[in-house]
């Protein structure tokens, strides 16, 4: 649902007096899933010591003469090989390569799904995604590093276009429609200084090397047909940054209570919507249109997982999220607006998180790990009579990790299409020279088509064949192959 001028205008207005009129918001959130958690579950794709974690090699650098936003200094790059201005990880040829895999069909290029030329708008008296008049329901994968990835040596850099290629195509094989991006919209502070790439090292700075990698993402996911959902920053202290690097851009600010003065403190909320300005503002260099007014974002995603690790955290209030949307409506009126919190029902308490009820959001979402129908089944019906698209914004796919059937909860979100969409955490494909996959140590990685399991592998095929069905295509009997290299555009 779409704002007004009027309510543009009078968010922009009331939001720092709310801000600092609701302060701390009353309610801490428990855990909505089972009491015994998982350990993996516990630990998902954050390793237990992120806030300390460092690289154990030490990248050489090289002066640059890239001019910075603002005079801040820029951090010198890394060396090594360039491509298209794309930093490659892997300068040498592999010496041994995993298996190839051939299907009876084959993924090689775009024009597979028609490019995005038009918004994906809500139906304001229901629950139903529309493009063009037509029920359009999310489905798709998590490619979390598509801009920069941790799993490379260097780390952080910036991610190989032939990667970038070949990760979209294999979403495209998959059925998908949709991406969701961590590390695009996601820039902020230089992680212990690791993260020569970040877009925001500072509060005043913006990096404009970082912007060529972002620009080139948004201009392939709509040559390969793909929409793209974006997160706005992290609950997290990962490589890519998040809310703390916020806090921190303001002196004297205090990280105290789960990042609390990310909601409440003026001058941090100010950065932050400084910052989202700066991206709706961007006038992408590959396509020439400004990324508030790209159909190619499906949606805005005021955060990942805000409310905290396994929800132990304040739910953002609604004097932030109003202040948020009030800045991106601003400068877009257009594009969807999900609320970033890491679920909406406490599973102790019965409470509902705020943005359940706010009428300036229109995709209400959580993550399942792990797997389970209960949950979702509550969820949906809190986010039905309220008008609220449900996204499924992440969940485990696994054979091992959740003791539910990956079928069982796949039937369960067909049984509601078109309201609610689904997300999975995460896909990779391979490294720069084709050769072998890029891994993670999450556990919950795809590696498609044939770098997983045999088990494992079973359930990417479930996950294939359900994403087909949701979005009322005839499932393939086998996962489709996807050639690599894409052709370069």
């Amino acid at each position: 649902m779409h704002a007004s001028a009027a309510l543009v205008a009078s968010l922009l207005a009331l939001a720092p007096a709310f801000a600092l009129a609701e302060g701390h918001h009353a309610e801490e959130k428990s855990a909505p899933h089972a009491a015994v958690v998982e350990k993996q579950r516990l630990l998902k794709r954050y390793p237990p010591d992120r806030a300390t974690f460092a690289i154990t090699t030490t990248p050489a650098y090289e002066a640059t003469s890239i001019v910075p936003a603002l005079g801040t200094a820029a951090p010198p790059l890394p060396t090594g090989a360039f491509q298209n201005q794309t930093f490659n990880p892997l300068a040498g040829t592999p010496t041994t390569c995993a298996p190839t895999y051939t299907a009876d069909q084959t993924i090689t290029g775009t024009g597979t799904l028609p490019k995005p030329s038009t918004f994906v708008r809500k139906d304001p008296n229901s629950q139903v995604l529309q493009l063009d008049g037509t029920p359009f329901t999310i489905v798709g994968p998590n490619i979390y590093w598509l801009c920069q990835d941790e799993n490379v040596s260097p780390p952080y850099t910036v991610t190989n276009k032939g990667r970038v290629r070949e990760a979209l195509a294999m979403a495209v094989a998959m059925g998908a429609n949709t991406v969701r991006l961590h590390s695009c919209a996601i820039s902020s502070g230089i992680f212990g200084g690791y993260n020569l790439w970040t877009l925001k090292p500072s509060r005043f700075a913006i990096q404009q090397r970082a912007w060529d990698i972002r620009d080139y993402v948004l201009f392939a996911a709509r040559e390969y047909g793909l929409r793209v959902v974006l997160p706005l920053t992290d609950n997290y202290r990962y490589y890519h940054g998040g809310k703390y690097d916020f806090i921190n851009f303001i002196s004297g600010t205090s990280q105290a209570d789960g990042g609390s003065q990310f909601y409440t403190n003026r001058a941090v909320i100010q950065t932050y919507t400084q910052y989202i300005t700066v991206l709706l503002n961007r006038v992408n260099t590959y396509t020439g249109v400004r990324w508030a007014d790209d159909p190619t974002i499906l949606a805005w995603e005021t955060g990942n997982e805000l409310g905290g690790y396994i929800e132990s955290e304040m739910w953002p209030p609604t004097s932030w999220t109003n202040a948020i949307v009030g800045a991106i409506r601003q400068y877009d009126t257009s594009h969807l607006i999900i609320d970033g919190t890491n679920g909406f029902w406490n599973y102790s308490t019965g409470a509902t998180s705020p943005g359940l009820d706010n009428p300036n959001v229109d995709i209400v979402s959580d993550h399942g790990y792990p797997r389970n129908t209960g949950l979702i089944n509550k969820e949906y019906s809190l986010s039905s009579p309220r008008n609220k698209n449900f996204l499924i914004g992440e969940f485990d796919w696994t054979v091992g990790q959740s003791s539910l059937a990956l079928s069982t909860y796949l039937a369960q979100i067909e049984s509601w299409k078109p309201f609610v969409g689904d997300l999975a955490w995460s896909l990779f494909g391979h490294d720069a020279q084709c050769c072998n996959f890029v891994k993670h140590n999450d556990g919950y990685s795809i590696y498609y088509p044939n770098g997983n399991t045999a088990e494992d592998t079973n359930n990417v095929l479930q996950l294939v064949q359900h994403w087909y069905r949701m979005t009322n295509r005839s499932p393939p009997s086998q996962l489709l192959a996807v050639a690599c290299p894409q052709p370069v555009f």
